[in-house]
């Protein structure tokens, strides 16, 4: 069941995160900031900061209990995509994998946001990250040309975007 993320999931959410990053993102970025910058109490407290703020949602993907991955969507804020959603985070448990959790938590995104009279859905994914990139194109997505440096400069990040309508 896919519900809306509460404060008593940020924990587990932090956790997943953390966790997905440091597995996915190993000789992308550096260890220091996989291991050491990045911690689940400081995801937590970022988690917990953002899901509060107006117009953002966060969402869970619960099995009786068990949260085995998560959505975070917002309003874009790029002036050149209008009544677009953009998809901050998407993770699931990589000890999960396999059981097509990013999938519903995608389809349930592009459900959400058409309910919500968006055109679009965009996220950004690290350009290195080629197994993400293959599951975005998969859901239909495509690379719309930007990119920006993330990570504290140590990644690029690519821009995919899907038309809703």
């Amino acid at each position: 069941m896919i519900r809306p993320m509460g404060l008593d999931d940020i924990q587990r959410v932090a956790e997943i995160h953390v966790f997905a990053q440091r597995m996915v993102y190993n000789g992308i970025v550096s260890d220091k900031l996989l291991f050491a910058e990045t911690t689940v109490a400081g995801r937590a407290e970022e988690f917990a900061k953002l899901i509060s703020k107006h117009g953002c949602h966060g969402f869970v993907y619960d099995d009786g209990g068990i949260i085995r991955g998560f959505l975070i969507v917002f309003p874009c804020t790029d002036t050149k995509k209008a009544n677009t959603l953009e998809i901050d985070r998407i993770f699931a448990d990589p000890l999960m994998r396999g059981q097509r959790i990013g999938s519903k938590l995608e389809s349930f995104c592009q459900s959400f946001a058409a309910d919500k009279g968006y055109d679009e859905v965009c996220l950004w994914v690290l350009e290195g990250n080629h197994l993400a990139i293959k599951f975005y194109e998969k859901m239909g997505y495509t690379f719309d040309g930007s990119k920006k440096i993330t990570m504290n400069g140590e990644a690029t990040s690519v821009r995919y975007s899907k038309r809703l309508k």
